[in-house]
């Protein structure tokens, strides 16, 4: 019997890419226009795209990955919607977002930072979320 919450597992791969599109789409506004504010600053530029690569290559792309393979190896054809993360993403995910949003609230990290650091990890989270979501398109988890 299929639960009410569950649907068929290459859908999890669009909900993941629709959230990491928010996510990133989120942390690019809060970054992008310190950086266009500080534009004469060409190495602020450079440290996004530094940030950028790190993040998207070394952590979110393995993420990718490693997410694709839990679901697809996953012998149930239908999943619990939420189950697009394991339990340790979701705890990552919450400290990072608890975390950013404190640390800018109490102003503890200059906008200088924020510019290049947020702009790069923005980007780096919504390009992930296109690659779920090119998952998404390719019936990866299927095969």
């Amino acid at each position: 019997m299929k639960d009410k919450f569950s649907i068929p597992k290459n859908y999890l791969m669009l909900i993941a890419g629709v959230v990491w599109l928010a996510a990133g789409t989120m942390v690019t506004v809060l970054g992008l226009p310190l950086l266009i504010d500080l534009s004469g600053n060409i190495w602020l530029s450079v440290l996004a795209v530094i940030v950028f690569l790190a993040f998207y290559l070394l952590i979110f792309s393995k993420l990718v990955k490693k997410h694709t393979i839990r679901i697809r190896e996953n012998p149930r054809e239908c999943m619990p919607f939420w189950q697009f993360f394991d339990k340790p993403s979701y705890i990552i995910m919450i400290i990072m977002m608890s975390g950013g949003i404190t640390l800018r609230s109490a102003h503890i990290i200059p906008d200088w930072v924020i510019a290049f650091f947020y702009t790069g990890l923005g980007i780096a989270l919504f390009s992930c979320g296109t690659r779920f979501i090119s998952v998404f398109f390719r019936k990866k988890v299927l095969k």
